[in-house]
């Protein structure tokens, strides 16, 4: 069966943008994690409330997590690393790792239909 998703990779990438977030000194655990209102918006990113390595933390990798931990169906597509080459244009060298971690992450979701 064509198009399914790569569970481990995918769980590794999620992995990987974790540590890649603490290097960065950005990944804020528990203790600051934003009200639930916050993470409610309805705003894309929810850009109006929370700063873009929230939404990443407490949002993109919390709820693949959940997802993948309850066989819930994962998107077909995603296209997240547009946004973090938008949000930290000018500051390439820092966040180059972060962005490249989350084009992987990317591509792994993404499914290609081979319908003939």
């Amino acid at each position: 069966m064509s198009g399914q998703h790569d569970l481990h990779a995918i769980k590794e990438q999620l992995d990987a943008i974790e540590q890649e977030l603490r290097s960065l000194e950005l990944w804020g655990g528990e203790d600051k994690r934003p009200s639930d209102s916050d993470l409610n918006s309805q705003t894309p990113f929810c850009l109006d409330t929370i700063e873009f390595h929230e939404w990443l933390e407490y949002v993109l990798i919390e709820r693949f997590r959940i997802m993948i931990a309850a066989g819930a169906p994962l998107p077909a597509a995603m296209t997240v690393h547009t946004y973090a080459q938008e949000q930290y244009r000018g500051q390439w060298g820092v966040y180059r790792s972060l962005i490249g971690a989350l084009q992987t992450l990317d591509n792994l979701i993404t499914i290609e239909s081979n319908q003939g």
